[in-house]
């Protein structure tokens, strides 16, 4: 979750005292990341690598990029090559130690800090976007939350095409085959954490998700809070019913207190293999496509790629994989002459493929925070800042065994349907506004479906529409003081952004328009859901903690002042998706049911950018299913073919 942009200009400055206290020390003691093996598979040498030819080319080294690429290269009999613009940051503490979440954001060696254009429905304000650049992608950024959205926002795929098992029956095995789940205990009564069903959950997978071993002061008063404000625990959400109050777990190894993301979990595991190749600091520029009479359609037949501002081709006999993310997926498509020809002819590329959808349909999930500062004496990941005493003590413990503050994070989610918390009245008004953004008849046919499933979801009220985040720490923080506040986001948005190149330069950034807040009905649901989160702040236990109301200003009272309050402060959880749909081609599809782009034989989508229509939850655990279901579909396909051919 990006925190609000009031945070951006405070946060490096608040973290030097942590960082120069123990970062330096703990870096001695993460142990090598892969063990050695990571030097087999890695490589800077971009001549080497396109002189070689793969059987598979993926484009990103994230969460969906190496699910598919290491099951593929597990088959010994093919040879698969990623490109990656970053790199891999080996037992780096900044990524490692859970408790640094947020220090990477902005800094490029490990972020592209993608920026949209001044946005009407957030002040007129231009609003980062972080998204990883390294190998781990934006699994090595983000705030580490292993969570599922509900049955029905999986089954709601299907809807848009017979998408082949694209439901939560089909991803269910895929959901859990990237979870290692750890069976720790915690010792908090509101917090059932002995809940383990192997038929939801997975027990041998890559990627270690786990609870907390440490909990902020704040933490469970604020689950009583909440739990006295309505809002039930749901011990059991990785069952498909997301409604509630979660101690989410986070993707963390417990036994070494350190981020379980994409690189260690998957590349590690597979970076000794001699069919694995990953080349670094090499950028992606264009999908070589060849017109096929036989097929009477586009073979990709290799990539272009940059590095040291030399242009290179890979070349691919196989297959070439897009899972370069929401935001550049669709970039490179329109680089490589498809998308809507338009706005391919408006930069001077030749269009090859017109599918006017790509880079359309953007959808995010926004968040306006409440600050409280808190009473002293009150523990929070703050005094990781400001006391040099705790932190130097918490560096020893990390040091010694992998516990303590440093090894935790917040996972105070709550997943709320509008009936919890809303109105009879207010609810009816709010299908209102959804219903004038339904009966917009500039919408496409595809918005349309969309937004009549959007609507069985308002009508139905079992799909929650909101969520409240608990962050122990600040997002603008004075110098001495701790702090709890309350994110306050909408999960369904009618709002839709686009993604698009406005140069043929494949180096240039490409124009973000994420569309945050356009439609009222986005708008008063975070406005609602930010009032609730503040009466929570009123409720016992949590209030006798509280010294005071920050964000919003307690001048901000009424409705009117807290709508500009949002819009001045709002700002994305970075969960993009939406941006290349999985749907039929007539609908406004991009890919079909195996992910491959229309008009194509061999060129595949592996990342967020495929979700047809938004999910309600934490985006990571959701793509490295995604990147595994299409590893099955590919080895379903050459079973196929080769069964054929016998």
């Amino acid at each position: 979750m990006h925190r609000s942009t009031v945070a951006n200009t405070n946060k490096r400055r608040t973290s030097l005292l942590i960082l120069a206290l123990f970062l330096s020390d703990i870096s001695q003691t993460i142990s090598s990341t892969c063990g050695g093996n990571s030097a087999t598979a890695i490589t800077t040498d971009a001549q080497a690598f396109s002189a070689f030819e793969y059987d598979y080319l993926i484009v990103g080294a994230g969460a969906g990029g190496l699910a598919v690429a290491t099951r593929l290269s597990e088959n010994e009999g093919v040879q698969v090559g990623i490109i990656e613009a970053g790199i891999f940051h080996e037992a780096d503490p900044l990524i490692d130690i859970p408790s640094n979440v947020g220090q990477t954001l902005g800094n490029p060696m490990y972020d592209w800090s993608f920026e949209t254009v001044p946005q009407p429905g957030a002040g007129g304000r231009s609003i980062t976007l972080p998204r990883g650049k390294m190998v781990g992608g934006s699994t090595g950024i983000n705030n580490m939350a292993w969570s599922r959205a509900s049955h029905a926002e999986y089954n709601a795929w299907e809807l848009f095409g017979p998408n082949n098992g694209w439901n939560w029956d089909g991803l269910l095995p895929h959901m859990k085959q990237p979870a290692n789940v750890f069976p720790n205990k915690t010792d908090l009564p509101i917090v059932n954490s002995e809940l383990y069903d192997p038929k939801y959950e997975g027990f041998s997978g890559p990627v270690s998700a786990s609870f907390n071993s440490w909990y902020s002061d704040v933490f469970p008063s604020y689950l009583a809070a909440a739990n006295s404000s309505g809002i039930s625990p749901n011990f059991e959400s990785d069952k498909g019913t997301t409604a509630g109050l979660i101690n989410c777990r986070s993707d963390v190894e417990r036994n070494t207190g350190t981020r379980s993301y994409a690189a260690p979990a998957y590349y590690c595991g597979h970076a000794s293999l001699p069919n694995f190749h990953v080349l670094v600091n090499s950028q992606a520029t264009r999908v070589v496509l060849k017109w096929s009479a036989l097929s009477g359609s586009y073979v990709a037949t290799g990539v272009e790629f940059s590095s040291n501002n030399t242009t290179y081709t890979a070349i691919s006999k196989k297959e070439v994989i897009l899972a370069a993310g929401t935001i550049q997926s669709p970039q490179l498509l329109e680089l490589s002459g498809i998308g809507n020809s338009s706005i391919l002819k408006s930069v001077g590329i030749e269009p090859l493929i017109d599918l006017p959808e790509v880079g359309e349909n953007m959808q995010d999930h926004v968040f306006a925070p409440a600050q409280y500062q808190l009473k002293p004496g009150v523990l929070t990941f703050d005094a990781l800042r400001v006391n040099t005493t705790i932190a130097a003590e918490q560096s020893a413990i990390y040091a010694q065994n992998r516990s303590g503050m440093l090894s935790g994070t917040d996972t105070a989610l709550s997943f709320l349907p509008l009936d919890l918390y809303v109105d009879s009245e207010t609810i009816d008004s709010l299908k209102r506004s959804f219903d004038t953004v339904l009966a917009d008849n500039s919408s496409s046919a595809f918005r349309k479906m969309q937004y009549e499933v959007q609507k069985d979801w308002l009508q139905q009220g079992l799909v929650p529409q909101s969520e409240i985040i608990m962050w122990s720490r600040a997002v603008a923080p004075l110098a001495n003081e701790s702090y709890v506040t309350l994110l306050s986001g909408v999960l369904h948005p009618a709002s839709r952004g686009s993604v698009h190149i406005e140069s043929k330069d494949p180096l240039a950034r490409p124009t973000i328009d994420a569309g945050w807040l356009i439609a009222d009905f986005d708008l008063l649901v975070v406005l609602q859901t930010l009032k609730f989160a503040m009466r929570i702040a009123t409720l016992e236990p949590l209030v006798s903690m509280i010294d005071s109301l920050v964000l919003p200003p307690p001048n901000v009272q009424n409705d009117t002042a807290l709508i500009e309050f949002i819009h001045e402060n709002a700002a994305s959880a970075s969960h993009p998706m939406g941006t290349a749909a999985m749907a039929p081609r007539d609908l406004g599809g991009v890919v079909d049911s195996s992910l491959t782009v229309y008009g194509t034989t061999n060129l595949r989508v592996c990342d967020a950018s495929i979700i047809p229509n938004g999910i309600g939850t934490h985006l990571q655990s959701t793509i490295y299913a995604i990147g595994e279901k299409l590893a099955r579909i590919i080895e379903n396909e050459n079973a196929h073919n080769a069964d054929e051919t016998r």
